[in-house]
Parts: C-alpha cells; sequence; structure tokens
C-alpha cells in the first residue's frame, strides 16, 4: 500500500510541472515526500486506519465458562457444570459492518491525500519563494556595486568641490539603505532555506537556483472539472454521505436475532447431563434514539456537501479571477518597465547636467521599485498557478 501511495503522490508531483526546466524542482519535491515529518506521520495513521479496517465483522471469540458447587453432608454430592459457547450475528449485520469500515477506511485515505496535498502546497508556495527571494537578493546585489561605485564617485567629485555634502549624503543614504535591503533579503532567504531544510531532509541546496516551476495556462471551466473529479476536498463530503448510510444500516441490523451455539455438561453425584445447546436472543431494549440520531447525521451531512461543493467552487473561482488580475498586473508593468540601459542615460543625463543629484536618485528608485514589484508580482502568480493546480492527476484509493 505504501508503494501506491508513493505512485499517486508522484504523479502529483509530475503534474506540477510540465517542462523540463523545472525538473531540479520536482526531484526536490520528491525528496519532501520522503522526508517530511507530515507525511510520515499521515502514513502511519493511514497504515492503523488500514488495520483497524479489518476489524469488527467477524463472530465474537468463543466463551468458555466452568463451575464447580461444593455439596453438603445431607446432600448427594458436588456439583460441576461446564460449557463452550459461541454466538453470531445474523449474516446482514457482518455485512453492513464490513461495508462501514470500508467507508472509514475510504474517508481515512481522502483525509490522508488532503493533508498530503496541503503540505505539498506549503513546500511549493516556500520554493516558489525561495525562487524570488534570489531573484531580490540578485537585483539587489547588481545595484550595490552601481551604488558603490556611484559613492566613490561621489565622494572623490566633494573632494574636489564639484558636488555639495548635501548631494554626497544622498548617495550614502541610497547605499546603506541598499545594503540593508540585501541583508534582509539574505536573512529571509536563510530562513525559507531552513523551513525546506527541515522538511527535505537538508536537502534545499536542490532548488538555491531554481527557476520558477512551469503550469499550463488555465482554463477555469476545465480546471474545475478537473478538480470536482481529483480533489479529495469534493470527495469528502460525499463520503461522509455514504459513512452515514452505512451507520443506519448497521443500528438497523443490531436488532435482528443473534444466535447462540454451545456444547455444556452438568454433573451432579452419578448424575451426568452432556450435549449442545442451542440459544437466540431478541433484542427488545434497544434505544430507538440511535437509529434516529443517525438519519439526522445523514440529513446534515447532505446538506453539508451542497454548502462544501458552494464554497470551493466560489473559493476556486475567487483564486482564479485574482490570478487574471495579477498576471493582467504583472504584463502592464512589465511592458511600462523603461529599458535596461536607464542607467547608463541616468547617468548620462547626471553628467550633462540635464538633471540633479537628487532627480537622479529619484529615478532611480522608481525604476528599482518598479523592477521588485515585478518580482513580487512574478511570485504571486506563481503561487496563484501552485494553488489552482494542487490537485492529482488522478485519484487512487490502494488497498481497495
Amino acid at each position: 500500500m505504501k508503494r501506491m501511495n508513493k505512485i499517486l503522490l508522484s504523479l502529483a508531483i509530475i503534474s506540477l510541472s510540465l517542462n523540463a526546466s523545472a525538473q531540479s524542482v520536482n526531484e526536490f519535491l520528491y525528496e519532501v515526500l520522503e522526508n517530511h515529518p507530515g507525511v510520515i506521520a499521515g502514513q502511519e495513521l493511514l497504515d492503523s486506519e488500514e488495520a483497524y479496517s479489518k476489524t469488527g465483522y467477524t463472530p465474537k471469540d468463543p466463551s468458555v465458562q466452568a463451575g464447580y458447587f461444593p455439596g453438603k453432608p445431607e446432600t448427594m454430592g458436588d456439583k460441576t457444570t461446564w460449557s463452550v459457547n459461541q454466538s453470531f450475528d445474523f449474516p446482514t449485520h457482518y455485512r453492513n459492518i464490513k461495508r462501514l469500515k470500508k467507508n472509514d477506511y475510504e474517508l481515512a485515505v481522502m483525509e490522508y491525500h488532503y493533508t498530503v496535498l496541503a503540505l505539498m502546497e506549503e513546500a511549493r508556495a516556500r520554493t516558489i519563494q525561495m525562487t524570488a527571494l534570489q531573484k531580490h537578493i540578485e537585483r539587489s546585489s547588481e545595484r550595490l556595486k552601481h551604488l558603490q561605485s556611484r559613492e566613490k564617485a561621489y565622494r572623490k567629485m566633494l573632494d574636489e568641490s564639484e558636488i555639495t555634502i548635501i548631494d554626497y549624503n544622498k548617495a550614502r543614504i541610497t547605499l546603506a539603505h541598499q545594503e540593508n535591503i540585501l541583508t534582509e533579503y539574505k536573512a529571509e532567504k536563510e530562513a525559507v532555506k531552513a523551513y525546506l531544510d527541515m522538511i527535505s531532509g537538508d536537502n534545499s541546496a536542490m532548488i538555491e537556483t531554481a527557476a520558477y516551476p512551469l503550469f499550463e495556462e488555465p482554463d477555469y471551466d476545465d480546471l474545475l472539472a478537473e478538480k470536482r473529479e481529483k480533489h479529495p476536498a469534493f470527495s469528502l463530503a460525499e463520503k461522509n454521505i455514504e459513512i452515514a448510510e452505512s451507520n443506519i444500516s448497521v443500528i438497523r441490523s443490531d436488532k435482528l436475532p443473534e444466535l447462540t451455539l454451545g456444547y455444556a455438561s452438568e454433573i451432579v453425584a452419578a448424575s451426568r447431563f452432556t450435549g449442545p445447546t442451542v440459544g437466540l436472543s431478541l433484542p427488545l431494549w434497544e434505544n430507538k434514539g440511535r437509529l434516529e440520531a443517525a438519519k439526522a447525521k445523514k440529513s446534515h451531512y447532505k446538506a453539508e456537501y451542497e454548502n462544501s461543493i458552494n464554497v470551493l467552487e466560489n473559493n476556486l473561482m475567487s483564486r482564479y479571477n485574482k490570478f487574471l488580475s495579477v498576471k493582467s498586473g504583472l504584463e502592464t508593468l512589465r511592458s511600462a518597465l523603461p529599458d535596461k540601459q536607464v542607467n547608463i542615460l541616468l547617468n548620462k543625463a547626471l553628467a550633462e547636467g540635464e538633471i540633479s543629484v537628487i532627480e537622479y536618485f529619484t529615478e532611480l528608485s522608481q525604476y528599482y521599485d518598479t523592477e521588485d514589484k515585478i518580482i513580487e508580482l512574478e511570485k504571486e502568480y506563481y503561487l496563484l498557478l501552485s494553488e489552482l493546480y494542487n490537485h492529482f492527476p488522478g485519484l487512487i484509493i490502494p488497498g481497495i
């Protein structure tokens, strides 16, 4: 069964990235599946649920009874008894319990898959965050080198009285600000890296320089159809209805007669009575409230099913619309971003006196802000795609 689960989860990983360029992300996610404490704990719980599902629908163990009653002097002698009994419920009862246990296990499998989906979604989100932070670090490092060179040039210009102390201080403040930004990005990346090491068995280096995972452009109708078929969230409420129906059947079959077969012996002095025994028990004091409660629970799960489907579909629509909005914003910012030669042009304008030092740093700051916004929108774009594609390519129920 573990092998079947790994096949299922492997398929889920493969579906996330649709291009060979994201192979390192896939390989890393395999390591997460092998080492994530939450996945391991979930698998152990599922194994126990599987073992439990195979109990409770066979006849009870036979009972053995023995007795010895010492006689008094005026009586004929001592009395000795023994018996072996085996009770049997009506066959329908065992069948109903087996069906209930099967449904309980199927629900446990769905809950396990749902848990793993959430854990893997978090892992994918952190890998996307890592990629975005790496982009920020690379951009910030480039800017820092540029600003360091600019600060040295300004220092020389100040010494030669070509600029004022105000101009020089502006360069120093901008440089210090950029140094602080780079330090914060590096610290944030280390925190993300520590988390990824924890869930992957110290394998975060596999994705330290990885690109974003690639996804197909989603179509809402196709996406919804896939999720209805494959995502366990859409099946959990329906499975609870099946469990409620099975529970009603079990409660009803509790009212059926129970047959007891046995072999007994009673010995009193020279008298011996030995032979088979047959008994039939009829439930007379069955609590009718159990059946009413089970029916009410089924009605509850039916109502919950309709509500949960509506909530899931509305959430999907909301995430999809947000994705379209982010996509549009990203395209707008990319088209509005000045040419990468902006630094050269700004330097030339400053050297020719077309702009002041203050205007130079203001324009440079706006350019940097636009670049940073694009990186953040890219991150949000891929996070939304990862959420939209967080379902399995096929829901296989192992062991069933």
